[in-house]
């Protein structure tokens, strides 16, 4: 039980009165390699190397505090120390600069060391942090050696110690204390495994001795109806599956998909569901039972409105949606490499390539160009590798005269070069990767939650306005400024003032017979033409209104005032129209909301 090991090894001795603060151990790098290739440690190692004369460095005490007993954390300086820790290891075990390693334990421990990580500001510190806390949990857990007979499965419970990753979940059996793995393939492919169970759990599952995977498919729980969970009128979790410009697709739960027009998202016919929603995005919808069917809806569901909790698709697990991680189907993250990688030297001493020059490197390099380069460079080290083991056999094979072994190591050697600059230039396009991927999901954040507030105020159902005034013509003023101050943003307020515009005698009749949404409709389409708001006055399509229905008919005039129209509504029977007169001295008079096919001022 390597867990168990771990903390006898590391727990210092602390009173009911001291709580225990896990040593951050300072070493050099003599003394450092010694420790790591000592056959008797039984415990994981995370080496903090540091510059000592840089600000920025690494929070040893942090990250010890988050492993506590599972893996002692050791600095190391930049320089002497780091030479010489890179002497005492065997090849392409090193660390250097402001980085972080893991170093495992057991036999076969040099082949499970992870890559060394380099963050170069604090902005990823956190993320550093999780990952090395997923390594050193994987380190508990070496590859099962190939068992002589066939082992058979067995019934056994497990507690859920932590994720490896979205598809690995890490569990501790009740009975042996022993670590196995859960694996998402097992269960619903696609769906991060922390959706479906949660830390601390205690389930149970068939455990394959063979490969130390426990499978819990038996504790899923079947597809139910929405009826049994929500009440007419509820709100909902659910996931945006795909998005369309007319409707979305929705899922209460996986298989179970809902259909969402653009009309029950936002209350403005104008907007489209793309720039309303994004796939994968968590959000609430209100659960509607008409005339038999399940109906859901966007309208009018506040932000903060307490929503169901959305059911567990696994027995005991917790709900499968969480707001508090709305985007985690988005954004995926890179599988550590667990092979070791050249950074800075090759086998024979060669510098490898400074931070600038990989920068420098990678900035040369189109998105294309890096995935050609990450196919190529793969297929080229599998050939170097072949090659490499192909010499070795035959020089042991053939018995081979210091001549011809001389030209064997010669060849060896340069293929050894050229295997280490194959990986540093696959090092390099990964970084580069890892980077757009970390760009990629900041700007699809920052999207979702744009797309999330113009969504809330676009989804509002309008009230009936209150008269506060005996004459039309104040009241539609002051309803006019009153939708400018709430359509037009502040910052945007000074660039689109109300316009100077006169209302024609029949205009405040037109409005009188609309319904309340459709007044509401009319006064946005005042707002965006008096304030010659351009961009969603261009979706409006203002043109002028001929005398017929001719491309060449002249336009219909009075005296020299030019008639003109726009949509107030589209797509729908009866659309509105909005008809104004562009004056000759300037300005605008507004003279009737009509319907679509009324062509006549």
């Amino acid at each position: 039980m390597p867990a168990q090991r771990n903390r006898k090894r590391l727990l210092p001795a602390s009173t009911p009165e001291q709580p225990i603060q896990p040593a951050v151990h300072q070493m050099g790098g003599a003394a450092l390699a010694r420790h790591l290739v000592d056959p008797a440690r039984d415990v994981t190692v995370v080496v903090l190397s540091h510059i000592p004369e840089q600000a920025f460095r690494i929070d040893a005490q942090v990250l010890a505090s988050r492993l506590g007993a599972e893996a002692a954390v050791i600095e190391v300086a930049n320089g002497p120390d780091t030479h010489q820790l890179e002497k005492g290891l065997p090849p392409q075990l090193h660390i250097f600069g402001t980085g972080a390693r893991v170093y495992p334990y057991g036999k076969l421990w040099q082949a499970r060391v992870p890559r060394p990580h380099v963050p170069h500001h604090a902005g990823q510190l956190p993320a550093l942090y999780d990952t090395l806390e997923h390594e050193v949990l994987a380190a508990q857990h070496p590859e099962p050696a190939p068992p002589v007979t066939a082992p058979v499965p067995v019934l056994s419970e497990a507690i859920v110690k932590g994720f490896l990753a979205d598809d690995r979940a890490m569990v501790e059996l009740v009975s042996s204390g022993e670590q196995a793995l859960i694996r998402s393939e097992d269960l619903l492919p696609g769906i991060p495994l922390n959706w479906l169970i949660a830390k601390g759990q205690q389930l149970s599952g068939i455990l394959d001795p063979a490969t130390h995977a426990l499978d819990i498919k038996t504790l899923l729980l079947p597809r139910t109806s929405p009826v049994t969970v929500y009440q007419n009128g509820d709100v909902a979790l659910s996931r945006v599956k795909n998005v369309y410009p007319s409707y979305a697709m929705v899922e209460l739960w996986p298989g179970s998909d809902f259909r969402i027009g653009v009309e029950r998202i936002s209350s403005n016919d104008l907007d489209s569901a793309q720039d309303l929603l994004t796939e994968g995005e968590v959000v609430r919808v209100r659960v509607l039972y008409e005339n038999g069917a399940v109906v859901l809806s966007m309208l009018d569901v506040d932000d903060d409105e307490t929503a169901v909790p959305p059911p567990a698709l696994l027995r005991g697990g917790p709900p499968w949606l969480d707001l508090d991680r709305p985007y985690a189907s988005i954004f995926t993250t890179c599988p550590a490499v667990t092979s070791p990688t050249p950074e800075t030297a090759d086998d024979d001493g060669e510098p490898g390539l400074s931070g600038a020059e990989l920068s420098q490197q990678e900035a040369l390099l189109s998105p294309a160009q890096r995935r050609t380069a990450l196919q190529s460079t793969q297929m080229q080290l599998v050939t170097a590798r072949r090659t490499i083991d192909e010499l070795m056999a035959a020089a042991k094979r053939q018995g081979a005269t210091d001549k011809v072994a001389r030209a064997l190591q010669d060849q060896l050697a340069d293929e050894r070069r050229s295997s280490a600059e194959l990986a540093r230039t696959l090092h390099a396009a990964e970084h580069q990767v890892e980077a757009l991927r970390a760009e990629l999901a900041k700007t699809k954040a920052s999207l979702v939650q744009i797309r999330q507030q113009r969504r809330s105020a676009t989804s509002r159902s309008e009230n009936a306005p209150e008269t506060l005034f005996l004459d039309p013509a104040e009241q539609f003023s002051f309803e006019l400024r009153n939708a400018w101050a709430q359509v037009v943003p502040a910052t945007e307020k000074s660039l689109h003032p109300l316009g100077k515009f006169t209302v024609g005698p029949v205009f405040l009749d037109s409005l009188a017979d609309l319904t309340t949404q459709q007044r509401t409709k009319s006064l946005r389409a005042a707002v965006e033409l008096v304030a010659h708001w351009k961009g969603p006055l261009h979706k409006r399509e203002p043109h002028i209104l001929r005398l017929n229905d001719g491309a060449q008919a002249p336009p219909t005039m009075r005296g020299e005032d030019v008639c003109w129209r726009l949509y107030v509504e589209q797509g729908t029977a009866g659309a509105l129209r909005l008809h104004y007169w562009k004056l000759k001295e300037g300005g605008i008079e507004l003279h009737a909301v009509v319907t679509h096919d009324v062509l006549k001022p």
